[in-house]
């Protein structure tokens, strides 16, 4: 799939309920102990979170595998945002960033404990991880079955439950401060047009099990990653 053809979709849209949800990632940070600093965003698309995280204060730097997308989100964001494959080496210095943010791209991922390695290496001692992805036990998963989110993008390919995300995060020398499971009625619907009429309810919700998507914040631990 071309880059241009991937980011054409409602997804990579900014309507009144994307503000909201984007809206609502700030304060997650916010409230989570991050009131400002650099934030590295992986995965940034189109520059979306990074314009959010500047109009709120934090100074945004993105990474971003397609060029076509990087190029949009500087234009749009003003930020830094590099080019390159999350799957290898970030090209960022080390313990550069107060926070990393992994929204909606884990699950795009095979070499998980290679990435957490990196974001961690990133990240200044006490600096905190944001996971947001598709949760295995969602409640929508046997509703909507292979139209439920995780099967509606040929690119999605690691699928975790908390237990396995909070796994990973701690293999890679995190201490987890939240491990939840949210559902976004403020833009879903993106991928399923039927599910639409929910983001009358515009807001996002968090529940303990059955959420459509596993949020994980953690801080990097001052000692060496655990290999256990």
């Amino acid at each position: 799939m071309r880059a241009d053809d991937y980011f054409d979709r409602e997804y990579f849209e900014l309507h009144e309920g994307k503000r909201r949800y984007l809206d609502a990632l700030i304060e997650v940070l916010q409230r989570s102990g991050v009131p400002a600093g650099r934030v590295l965003d992986v995965g940034s698309g189109l520059g979306f979170f990074l314009e959010a995280l500047g109009n709120a204060g934090f100074e945004p730097c993105g990474l971003e595998i397609s060029r076509h997308a990087s190029a949009r989100a500087r234009r749009r964001s003003g930020a830094l945002v590099a080019v390159g494959d999350a799957e290898v080496s970030l090209p960022l210095h080390e313990g550069a960033f107060e926070a990393v943010t992994l929204f909606d791209v884990i699950e795009h991922i095979r070499g998980v404990a290679q990435l957490l390695d990196e974001c961690r290496r990133v990240l200044r001692p006490g600096g905190k991880l944001f996971v947001i992805t598709m949760n295995a036990w969602s409640l929508a998963r046997p509703l909507l079955g292979r139209r439920w989110s995780f099967h509606l993008d040929p690119t999605h390919v690691t699928l975790f439950s908390k237990r396995t995300l909070r796994d990973a995060v701690r293999r890679a020398g995190f201490r987890t401060e939240r491990v939840t499971t949210i559902s976004n009625f403020c833009s879903v619907g993106e991928g399923n047009p039927r599910l639409k009429p929910l983001r009358k309810i515009g807001r996002v919700v968090a529940s303990p099990w059955l959420g459509d998507s596993l949020l994980v914040v953690a801080a990097r631990d001052h000692g060496i990653p655990r290999s256990d």
